[in-house]
């Protein structure tokens, strides 16, 4: 599911930070929100999103993200569009689960050697007083 510029809600701002007058004469920050309600997804998928991006929702219930990086405004918007799919994008990837395996019998063995290695060195030391 990817999230194009009709979908999101997005106004540019002043950015912050070094850049004295240009900073202060441009508003090249864009920040971008979505309510997850509105998100074309399941139920469940939005409980997902609540859960997984809980730092990035505001009191709304809205996805927010913002970009400042770029000269442009319009690179931040690039930007910050691409950040809110990505967000979106891994928060519902579902991870493989993992296969229990059995060890080798190489494995058993190496461990066994090491066992009575290690029982070696301490039976010599008892020996030895």
């Amino acid at each position: 599911m990817l999230l194009d510029e009709s979908d999101v809600n997005w106004k540019a701002v002043r950015a912050s930070g070094p850049g004295g007058q240009r900073v202060n004469r441009r508003s090249i920050k864009v920040q971008m929100w979505v309510k997850v309600a509105d998100l074309p997804l399941g139920d469940k998928e939005k409980k997902i999103l609540r859960v997984k991006l809980v730092h990035h929702l505001n009191h709304k219930d809205e996805l927010e993200v913002w970009c400042e990086e770029e000269r442009s405004q319009e690179e931040n918007k690039d930007r910050a569009l691409a950040r809110m799919n990505k967000l979106i994008g891994s928060a519902l990837k579902m991870r493989a689960q993992r296969i229990p395996t059995e060890p080798t019998q190489g494995s058993k063995n190496e461990r066994i050697r090491e066992k009575k290695f290690i029982s070696e060195k301490k039976r010599a030391r008892r020996g030895s007083k």
